[in-house]
């Protein structure tokens, strides 16, 4: 761990040569300058965590240097000491961005317990900045990762309407990162300040989706026993995010539409009309195109959601994505699950490449997850990997079914299987060819053959 540095200024010796010695005991890193100018050379060839800073010191005096180092260097933090303590001088150097005032002679425990309380605050601060800074990241776009052009067009066009007001209908199947998109509009915008406020609309009941989204005033219905602030009020500078926004029934979709024209709603049982200023993103796994054909959502709703459509395409669409997302998502849970997996074999990432994704991204992220937690090797192999992905049909197969002839198809799913079977059957023995060949009622020649073929390695 880095010893934490901490500057002391005074002209008197004995003092710089008292606080060297109790502060390197203590576990510090410490530099000493007799004064501000030799204090300033020392900060700008290497800043220190702390300065301790006498108050009373010829030529430049404490006040003095205190002021330059929070206009050069304000990342330091400032602790003020003199013999001449003063309730005056502690509200100047307070008031002149020192941390705290210590007054000569001091006890060791009480400078001790000071310095410790600076540093304590200032690596809090740094936690929350560096917090801050990976929130920032992470919602934009440092989980949404992709080689595929479609994806790279829906990069673009993030950058493009995240500064406007617009709204944003995201379509595309269950769990392609809909919300991830959205994330990544809010934290680029204007409003990245504000709150982000997520609702999955297909997890409430019609008249709790009304409560939630408008909120509610004391007894508009049975269970109501105080107001309730809705969550367009709560997003009210920020952004809102309706996911599964199809399963809304045609009256929410009624004050709905009246939020995007007006901004104006109405809590469940009050005549108030309150005003909002609120960004809209929906999302939806349905085309919601074809609900409005169908007479389940309304037309002039759907043409105030859909002023910037973004589709996202499936992973089965983006395959080449797939190798990439494996190793970020093995890299997000070896920090999680504090585990060393240092990746994935060939053959594993090999079927994951093959399988045909339904749940799209989040399916895969689920996978690597328990794959880091079951690991018991350097790398991710087939016998971590969930037995639906393992056994599954190959997308390779499924997609090339429509243009192959039935022999053709047929082969290629002998193929597909022996390739799984042998590979399992081989793990299980640890690479023993003679083992595996007697296991599976096969000739060991034939074994080798079959192995040579399909590049399985072997022991």
């Amino acid at each position: 761990m880095k010893k934490e540095h901490i500057l002391v200024v005074d002209d008197e010796p004995g003092m710089r040569q008292f606080l060297n010695k109790l502060l390197s005991d203590n576990g510090y890193k410490i530099s000493t300058a007799e004064n501000g100018n030799d204090a300033l050379d020392l900060i700008a060839k290497q800043v220190p965590d702390l300065a301790i800073i006498d108050f009373k010191m010829p030529g430049m005096d404490g006040l003095q240097l205190l002021s330059k180092i929070k206009e050069k260097f304000p990342q330091v933090t400032v602790i003020m000491m003199t013999a001449y303590g003063t309730m005056e001088n502690a509200i100047r150097a307070i008031k002149s961005g020192a941390y705290d005032y210590l007054s000569k002679p001091f006890e060791i425990e009480s400078i001790l317990l000071v310095i410790n309380k600076a540093l304590e605050k200032k690596r809090l601060e740094a936690e929350n900045l560096t917090l801050r800074q990976e929130l920032k990241k992470t919602y934009t776009f440092s989980d949404i990762i992709s080689e595929n052009a479609a994806m790279h067009k829906i990069f673009d066009l993030i950058k493009k309407v995240a500064p406007t007001k617009s709204t944003v209908l995201i379509q595309g199947q269950t769990g392609t990162g809909k919300e991830l998109v959205a994330r990544a509009i809010h934290a680029l915008s204007p409003r990245q300040e504000k709150n982000f406020v997520p609702v999955d609309c297909a997890a409430l009941t019609e008249s709790l989706l009304e409560s939630e989204l408008f909120g509610h005033v004391r007894g508009a219905f049975t269970g109501a026993s105080q107001d309730k602030k809705g969550l367009f009020e709560v997003a009210d500078g920020g952004t809102i995010f309706l996911d599964e926004i199809g399963h809304i029934s045609k009256e929410v979709q009624a004050k709905l539409l009246r939020v995007l024209q007006d901004g104006d709603i109405k809590r469940v049982g009050e005549a108030l009309t309150r005003t909002v200023d609120v960004r809209l993103i929906a999302a939806s796994n349905e085309d919601i195109e074809k609900a409005v054909k169908q007479g389940t959502f309304r037309e002039d709703l759907f043409y105030r959601l859909n002023v910037v459509p973004v589709w996202i395409p499936a992973l089965m669409d983006r395959a080449e994505d797939i190798p990439m997302l494996v190793e970020h998502f093995i890299l997000k849970y070896n920090r999680i699950e504090a585990k060393k997996v240092e990746g994935m074999t060939s053959t594993a990432l090999k079927i994951l490449m093959e399988y045909s994704w339904p749940g799209n991204v989040r399916e895969l992220e689920n996978i690597i997850h328990r794959a880091v937690v079951m690991a018991t090797e350097a790398k991710i192999d087939l016998a971590d990997l969930p037995q639906v992905v393992r056994i599954a049909p190959t997308a390779d197969l499924r997609d090339k079914s429509r243009t192959l002839n039935f022999k053709k198809a047929k082969q290629r799913a002998i193929e597909v299987f022996e390739q799984r079977f042998l590979t399992e059957a081989l793990m299980r023995h640890e690479g023993n060819v003679s083992r595996t060949a007697k296991e599976i009622g096969l000739d060991r020649r034939n074994l080798h053959k079959k192995l040579k073929s399909y590049k399985i390695k072997s022991r």
